[in-house]
């Protein structure tokens, strides 16, 4: 059996379809027609697409950054994700947003494959690679694979209030959190009822339009920081782990966990959480016991004991890094949680991103995302991070931009026609009243018709909360 079959033997088809796709172009990019890799690549590509039913065509496509192989988001899994990383590549490089494979392929030949695959790999040479192919096709009469181009791509936007509802959920969920614990910490126990159901709505949400998510986590409430923070944990960390292909049920239980995770800051003596100066030890101390505390206080939850023992682990691991430093110290972990790896990750991105009592200066989104990136492997999880940063984008919703033509504009999304490379953007227009006021939405992958160029380019990044900028209020 081979290392291919092998594999074959672990993943789900969808999977192995596109890891199989890989090392077919890798062996024809690299060999010779007739060399034994290219054939037993061409083989078992063959053999995948043959379980597939005789009337049944196999769809490749590619939004938002995100492989769909016949209708099913690919997750993003250790495995797999340098290979997901370099066919996304590949079709970028190409301006290609999928292959549709018809059932005629199974008859198709293993010299047409290795031809069809060749033009593929030359076409980056190409002015217009999708317009060159497609000529090529017409003369070499393969008729069995069609190209997927960006218009033949439809976002999913079902619900126009979709954004709306989002935000009501957002703000019912904070009140949630503030209730729980206020009734922690003066009744002893508290019901978590409507937490769970802002949760769900959430994931649906998440599931629905996950930009919209995205945007949620951009609003910041410098006075009811705690109970926002956790919100926006919970709105980042459903996001991530939507990207990774985490179920529905558990998506469910990381929201949960994103929402509880500080919930210990009962216990922690208001002075030292409000403290406008730098803690010293003994300060420092006590805050480093939340996590624990956190897991005392969601015991204390009128909840199942299934649920409870579920959320338990993530909060508690919340401050542990990817090398086991952090706090609190432990040495019966071996590993931190997947759930808690989220956890970590989005627990400092937004810490990074708000403004705080004692740090009235924040990070900008993408210089909080930047420095984050230097704690892969240590601080972070290389791989959930990476994911996070691409789920981002190089400037994260929310990042105000300024831009060579003068204007300024905050990174609202990065919408499917750009094919997650160039955000959208909406324009801030000064306002003698207000300061700024919301202005037009703009695309920064539109070009002059004339000169071909971009019509705005970004010259740096600024912080939104210098100039007194809520992002939520203008991208929402």
């Amino acid at each position: 059996m081979t290392h291919l079959e092998k594999s074959q033997n672990t993943f789900p088809w969808e999977e192995n379809f596109v890891l199989s796709l890989y090392r077919l172009i890798q062996a024809i990019r690299i060999h010779n027609d007739n060399n034994e890799l290219v054939k037993e690549a061409l083989r078992q590509f063959k053999q995948l697409i043959s379980r597939v039913d005789s009337e049944d065509d196999v769809k490749v496509l590619i939004s938002e950054g995100r492989f769909y192989i016949r209708g099913e988001k690919l997750p993003y899994r250790k495995d797999l994700v340098r290979v997901i990383h370099a066919l996304l590549t590949f079709f970028d490089r190409r301006s290609l947003y999928g292959l549709h494979f018809l059932p005629a392929f199974k008859e198709a030949s293993y010299d047409e494959i290795i031809t069809f695959m060749r033009l593929l790999i030359l076409s980056t040479q190409k002015e217009l690679p999708p317009q060159w192919l497609k000529e090529k096709l017409t003369e070499t009469g393969i008729n069995w694979v069609i190209l997927v181009n960006r218009d033949d791509l439809k976002p999913n936007r079902s619900d126009p209030n979709l954004k709306e509802k989002a935000r009501d959920t957002y703000f019912n969920a904070v009140a949630a959190v503030k209730q729980v614990s206020q009734k922690i910490n003066t009744q002893g126990f508290a019901g978590v009822r409507k937490a769970k159901r802002m949760i769900q709505s959430m994931v649906d949400v998440a599931l629905q339009d996950e930009a919209v998510l995205i945007g949620l986590g951009t609003i910041k409430d410098y006075d009811d920081y705690t109970y926002t923070h956790s919100v926006n944990v919970a709105v980042l960390s459903l996001c991530l782990g939507n990207r990774i292909g985490l179920s529905r049920t558990s998506l469910e239980r990381l929201g949960i966990c994103g929402l509880f995770h500080d919930l210990g800051k009962v216990e922690v003596p208001r002075e030292i959480v409000n403290k406008p100066g730098a803690l010293n030890a003994m300060e420092w101390k006590e805050i480093q016991k939340h996590p624990l505390s956190s897991v005392r206080q969601i015991l204390k939850l009128q909840a199942s004991h299934d649920l409870k023992s579920e959320i338990l682990l993530a909060p508690f691991e919340h401050h542990i890094r990817y090398d086991l430093s952090g706090y609190p110290k432990v040495h019966f972990i071996k590993a931190v949680s997947l759930l808690g790896r989220i956890l970590h990750i989005t627990d400092v991105y937004d810490a990074l991103t708000s403004p705080r009592v004692y740090r009235p200066a924040t990070f900008s989104p993408d210089q909080a995302l930047s420095h984050m990136l230097e704690g892969a492997g240590t601080d972070f999880d290389p791989i959930l991070l990476k994911v996070f940063a691409m789920m981002m984008g190089t400037y994260p919703p929310g990042t105000l931009l300024q831009f060579d033509n003068g204007e300024i504009g905050l990174v609202t999304d990065y919408p499917f026609e750009s094919g997650g490379r160039l955000p959208r953007v909406v324009l801030l227009e000064r306002d003698i009243k207000d300061g700024v006021k919301r202005g037009r939405l703009v695309d920064l992958a539109e070009k002059d018709p004339v000169t071909g160029d971009y019509i705005r380019k970004a010259l740096r990044s600024l912080n939104p909360t210098s100039y007194g900028i809520q992002p939520a209020d203008y991208i929402l």
